[in-house]
């Protein structure tokens, strides 16, 4: 497995024998991936650490490619047609996960834990946790059903656009980056649409999912045929050249060289299985059967393709080199866009939040001198940013791009305010959150007091270029990641190093019996009704909620 070591991109850790994979961006990008990709692979001689490699190469193409087109403006149209076929996607993969959870011992077993949890915290275990464990399913998904339908119902029945945003925003994104569609920010009327269309789709999976509860049978319907080029045809005259189409393109978009000779080499791979080098006769199905090919037979290495290989780094380039030439009108349609490849569907090997030991495996090293040299910014993200989303369940960017000024003292408490003018914030809006007392005890209300004005987790005098900050931030971010896979020794690939934080939060307001509602506004998630977005939240009430998950004895 030593031969690791000369595959471009990675190294291994001498003493710990991780590998990590890290890659900068191309300078053109930066403004919009940051500043490099770096990954924890695995153990050297692990199973599948070369398969885990494609999958991250594959990635960092797909976001240098989604980022330039980005830059260059080429976003793909949500027109009604599209919008249609996400929707029904969605429903279709709705009933498609119930119907799979019905039957999973290990899904209904997940509520059976659960209960046993709310119990040993001495939380009510009677009622439907005192049922089997498929009861215990069924239970409580009715209760989800019968508890977020009326918000579905009551948003199309005000016509409250707004709220169906907040409420399906998230989700509209995972959907358009599933299909691999790229909108433009400024379509806000279009995703509009797009999140009603998702919401009147909740409502009619939801209502199924409720007569399926009672005994009725509801097939599940097949997902919709993949989205058609609806364009209409024009006419084509002569020979194309595939692979000059390819070089005028990746001239006009200025790749970098070694994007373009990689790109390069994943086209010539088409022209040499078609046997001719002329994109006018290109086909769906003919791309489809090299989609087909490059999936059945081994790599020169003797290695099978991922579907995210193919999708990412075969299927990518082409795609984007007859987008190009359909814009310069030297073909009519863009043929590529028919040939889609779903995301792979990982197993799900356990629950994707931090156990206790995790948890506190984390927390406790935050108190010991890491092993490496790392600037002051650095040490104080390691030391501070795992117990902030520990106790409040808010994404680790959030904290990253924290200035001195946004640790304020309000009514008669400590709270951090988030917000987007320090950077990027999901929501696109502000919220405050109040400081756990186990946080204030440990003095770190002293440590950022005592730093200048500006951002506390990274150096803004490293920045070279105006509006640069968003690239330090998610630096950090990786930097905090980077640290639990490393040297704390949190390796399962299953987990986020640092999203896991949000899914334990959740888990721990579960248990301790803080409400919904409370936690969705701790951790910045669309509110649950209607009116949930007038007014303010409450700091008096969020505090007593936070105090009410027990401190980590570490």
């Amino acid at each position: 497995m030593g031969r690791l070591l000369v595959v471009k991109y990675t190294s291994v850790d001498k003493k710990t024998g991780r590998v990590t994979y890290r890659r900068r961006y191309p300078d053109d990008v930066r403004n919009i991936t940051g500043w490099e990709l770096k990954t924890a692979l695995g153990l050297e001689g692990s199973p599948g650490l070369f398969a885990r490699y494609e999958e991250v190469v594959g990635n960092f193409d797909l976001n240098v490619a989604r980022a330039r087109r980005e830059a260059a403006g080429q976003y793909d149209k949500l027109d009604s047609p599209t919008i249609a076929y996400l929707a029904e996607k969605f429903r279709a993969e709705q009933l498609a996960n119930d119907e799979a959870a019905r039957w999973d011992p290990e899904e209904r077993a997940l509520y059976a834990q659960v209960a046993d949890q709310v119990a040993a915290h001495g939380g009510v275990a009677n009622g439907p946790w005192r049922d089997a464990p498929a009861s215990r399913w069924s239970v409580k998904s009715r209760e989800t059903l019968e508890g977020m339908l009326p918000l579905y119902r009551s948003l199309r029945a005000t016509g409250d656009l707004d709220g169906i945003v907040k409420c399906w925003g998230e989700e509209a994104d995972e959907l358009l980056e599933a299909a691999e569609l790229l909108v433009s920010p400024k379509s806000t009327e279009d995703f509009a649409a797009l999140c009603r269309a998702i919401n009147d789709a909740a409502i009619s999976s939801g209502e199924d999912k409720l007569r399926r509860l009672d005994g009725e049978i509801v097939e599940t319907p097949l997902e919709p045929p993949m989205l058609q080029e609806r364009r209409v045809p024009q006419e084509v005259h002569g020979h194309v050249s595939l692979l000059a189409t390819y070089d005028g393109y990746a001239k006009a978009r200025q790749l970098s060289p070694g994007v373009r000779v990689e790109w390069r080499r994943y086209i010539q791979h088409l022209i040499d299985f078609l046997g001719n080098d002329d994109a006018a006769r290109l086909t769906a199905s003919k791309l489809r059967e090299w989609r087909d090919h490059l999936l059945a037979t081994p790599t020169r290495q003797g290695k099978a393709r991922t579907i995210t290989t193919v999708r990412d780094k075969y299927l990518t380039p082409l795609k984007a080199t007859l987008r190009w030439a359909v814009e310069e009108e030297l073909l009519a349609d863009n043929v590529a866009d028919q040939v889609v490849l779903k995301k792979e569907k990982k197993v799900k090997l356990r629950d994707p939040s931090f156990t206790d030991d995790e948890a506190k495996a984390i927390l406790k090293a935050t108190l010991e001198p890491s092993k490496r040299k790392m600037s002051a910014p650095y040490v104080r993200a390691i030391r501070w940013i795992p117990w902030l989303c520990a106790y409040t369940g808010a994404r680790v960017n959030e904290f990253s791009q924290m200035r001195r000024g946004d640790l304020q003292f309000r009514e008669g408490m400590w709270v951090v305010r988030i917000t987007p003018e320090a950077g990027r914030v999901k929501t696109m809006e502000a919220r405050t959150v109040p400081l756990h007392s186990h946080i204030i005890d440990q003095g770190f209300i002293e440590v950022v007091e005592a730093l200048p004005d500006g951002p506390i987790f990274y150096d803004p005098s490293k920045t070279r270029k105006e509006n640069e900050a968003g690239r330090h931030y998610k630096k950090v971010g990786e930097k905090v990641a980077a640290w639990v896979r490393d040297e704390v020794g949190i390796t399962d690939p299953v987990l986020q190093p640092n999203h896991a934080w949000r899914h334990r939060f959740k888990t721990l307001s579960y248990i301790h019996d803080i409400e919904e509602r409370m936690a969705d506004v701790i951790q910045g998630h669309a509110p649950a009704t209607t009116g949930r977005r007038y007014g303010g939240s409450p700091l008096p009430a969020m505090s007593a909620a936070i105090e009410r998950l027990p401190r980590y004895d570490v």
